[in-house]
């Protein structure tokens, strides 16, 4: 089994270049405490040649939180994937939650599947459901995320699936998704990819979890869930949380 992943978003908790170059100093120093964990740092755009060269020459990775449709000329604003990839960027975040609340949508997203695998880099592709309902009509909505895949062959090699249920984030970890739910969807998800793809490549694939991760979890999500690690938004911008969450997902 290939090493599990734990992908931290930052998003906008952590502006200042001196707090994230502390930050991702002091992680480097304490490796130790998760080693056998690949671990990514996803913190904004302006922060990321901060990062990247804080991390130089370590074992943890820097991502991006997202990526242009466009990849070169006259789009004033946009970073391209082939720009990150310069940089030193090894992931880029892909369909969040957020992103989508934003107005972007799976014809965009597919696009950026194709630019971030023609640059080199590590798409995770966020998938996940605003509301769970009963009689399992979420599934749906999973499944029309996971359309995007199909045909798209150059994004395959290096996709990591993060699913991360809407209805789930800021919540507590007892309100959060439950690890029977969690087991269910995965092999959801699993199935619907072998669907779009080969399978031998589908069950490679890995499926982190997102929404509500926090160490009080993770433990469980890990043993029951059959999740691959987590996508972490808030709690990963909290050292101590974000150390717990790590020697949690160490086998």
């Amino acid at each position: 089994m290939k090493k599990r992943l734990v992908v931290a978003n930052w998003k906008m908790y952590i502006q200042s270049p001196q707090e994230a170059k502390k930050f991702v100093s002091t992680l480097r120093r304490r490796s130790r405490l998760f080693s056998g964990v690949e671990v990514v740092i996803a913190p904004t755009h302006t922060l990321l040649s901060t990062v990247v060269l804080a991390l130089k020459g370590s074992q943890i990775k820097p991502g991006a939180q997202d990526v242009s449709i466009f990849d070169s000329g006259a789009h004033t604003g946009y970073v391209s994937a082939s720009s990150l990839k310069h940089i030193g960027v090894t992931h880029v975040i892909i369909s969040h939650s957020e992103r989508r609340a934003q107005g972007e949508n799976d014809e965009m997203f597919r696009i950026e599947l194709e630019r971030a695998a023609q640059a080199g880099l590590t798409p995770i592709l966020c998938i996940g459901e605003t509301e769970r309902h009963v009689d399992g009509a979420h599934f749906n909505v999973i499944e029309k995320q996971l359309s995007i895949l199909s045909g798209l062959k150059s994004a395959i090699d290096k996709l990591v699936i993060a699913y991360e249920p809407v209805w789930a984030i800021g919540k507590t970890a007892s309100e959060a998704m439950r690890p029977q739910e969690l087991t269910e969807t995965v092999i959801f998800i699993r199935k619907t990819l072998a669907d779009y793809i080969d399978r031998k490549d589908a069950l490679k694939i890995p499926i982190l979890y997102g929404g509500s991760a926090e160490p009080s979890n993770v433990g469980d999500l890990l043993k029951e869930g059959q999740v691959n690690g987590f996508l972490v938004g808030h709690a990963s911008a909290e050292f101590d949380s974000f150390i717990q969450i790590l020697k949690a997902c160490k086998k």
